[in-house]
């Protein structure tokens, strides 16, 4: 089964797909990448949710890449006595630092030094900003607040002070027992949530180490510091997540489109993946249709070149799980067919720095000037696959790798499609081995050209440096 959709999907699982028969359907619908929100839930769910996708992308011969969200600095309410609470515009609610459950009046928060931070008329968010507060006065453990803006407020959710940095580790002790699992459990990547700087990364890259952990990073920007360091945080990690549900309480909302407009182009130019996340189609977690917005929003960040659209509640915890990403499937793959990718190659190759970078430029504009239908290149770790993703080519890349956890990393890289091979030694073998995959995939038939990029000699594991073009017969 291939898909000719080249923007990926990323879907958050919960409690509405625990079932092996719905990440078959969520699978099968165009998930990319299956991400577990270490801020809900247990090692011990998360496992069980990690090992059902393991065995349904081994059954369905798809690749698929597990990604684990770290809880990051952050600060998260306790729970409610009845799961929730339901907040009036107006009312006195309180914050407590004394571990109860919470009700419509107040609600723990396990931070005691907030209260040093904390003053009045300060204003702080909750659930992703769509709450909002006002500091009246802080005394005897407790934040007593005006609900300026109500609504529902559920167990766990996160709260945000703007332009505070909080004195918090970046890695926690729940964090670091999250990137042992993740290494342990060979998960391709770690989504970092509250990158602010480049040491963040580093002390992330750090404690990878430490467990001896494969995990590419993926770096959540969602503050004013993290924007502010933007350029260096990319250079640093593998990719970035416009995560525009925090961000959206630190800068102002009419600036977040040209924020995520400048975080997938700087992206682009880096060569790097980036994510686009938070409420594309939020109003599908009750509703079976999205709104004519949502699917603007969706829309527009395929014009925009992003490797991968997010869904968060839509499929964790919404009614919809599977329509959802049908849904989102199809808004891309509509998108994708109005576009000509061979007249916007906007990466411009000045932008590149290194051999594989040239040649894998010269690999698309070949691919361009003699009408090739497919891009296959033979990749030891994935490199010359996310270099040649970089460029945004009209060709389908046909990625063919020997090694597993590659053959998954890649399934979130734009227009790229995985397959899991045996290691071809021999020039001609591979050449041959190319045009009857791309033949018996239906990516080409008789008559079409390809482009085959590989490393010569073939028997020292060289770097991509040769372009070849076959015709299929």
């Amino acid at each position: 089964m291939v898909s000719m959709k080249r923007t990926k999907i990323v879907c958050t699982l919960g409690p509405s797909t625990d079932e092996f028969e719905i990440i078959v359907k969520l699978l099968k619908s165009g998930m990319n990448v299956a991400r577990l929100n270490m801020s809900h839930g247990t090692l011990e769910t998360h496992q069980a949710t990690l090992n059902l996708v393991k065995k349904a992308r081994k059954e369905l011969c798809l690749p698929c890449a597990i990604m684990v969200d770290t809880c990051g600095p952050e600060l998260r309410i306790g729970s409610f006595e009845n799961g929730k609470a339901i907040l009036q515009n107006g009312q006195t609610f309180i914050f407590s630092t004394t571990d109860k459950k919470g009700d419509d009046g107040r609600v723990y928060c396990g931070y005691p030094k907030l209260l040093e931070l904390i003053s009045p008329r300060q204003k702080l968010f909750a659930n992703n900003g769509l709450l909002e507060f006002v500091v009246n006065k802080v005394e005897n453990g407790e934040i007593v607040c005006k609900v300026k803006i109500g609504g529902e407020l559920s167990d766990h959710k996160s709260i945000s002070i703007p332009h505070v940095r909080l004195p918090l580790p970046f890695i926690s002790e729940k964090d670091e027992k999250n990137i042992e699992f993740a290494a342990k459990n060979n998960v391709e990547y770690i989504s970092a949530s509250f990158v602010s700087t480049v040491a963040d990364v580093k002390e992330l890259k750090d404690c990878i180490k430490k467990y001896h952990g494969r995990q590419e990073i993926i770096s959540k920007i969602e503050s004013a510091e993290g924007i502010q360091n933007l350029d260096k945080i990319i250079d640093e990690c593998d990719g970035v997540m416009v995560a525009r549900g925090d961000m959206g309480t630190e800068i102002r909302l009419e600036d977040i489109p040209s924020v995520q407009k400048e975080m997938i182009l700087k992206s682009l130019q880096k060569g790097k993946k980036v994510i686009v996340a938070t409420e594309m189609l939020e109003s599908m977690i009750y509703k079976i249709r999205p709104t004519r917005a949502e699917t603007t929003d969706v829309s527009q960040a395929i014009f925009d070149k992003t490797d991968s659209t997010m869904l968060s509640g839509e499929t964790a915890s919404g009614l919809y799980p599977v329509e959802v990403v049908q849904t989102m499937s199809r808004i891309i793959c509509a998108t994708e067919k109005k576009i000509d990718y061979n007249s916007t190659l906007d990466c411009k190759f000045e932008n590149s720095k290194n051999k594989l970078e040239a040649i894998s430029f010269s690999a698309c504009s070949t691919a361009k000037a003699v009408g090739a239908k497919v891009i296959v290149c033979f990749t030891e770790n994935g490199k010359t696959a996310k270099t040649i993703s970089r460029f945004r080519p009209q060709a389908i890349i046909l990625a063919l790798t020997h090694d597993e956890i590659v053959y998954n990393i890649l399934s979130l890289s734009w227009g790229v499609t995985p397959l899991l091979v045996k290691k071809q030694e021999d020039l001609e073998d591979m050449i041959s081995y190319a045009k009857r995959t791309v033949k018996r995939l239906k990516m080409a038939k008789k008559g079409d050209k390809i482009v085959v990029t590989f490393g010569v000699p073939t028997d020292e594991n060289c770097t991509t440096n040769a372009v070849n073009i076959s015709e299929i017969v």
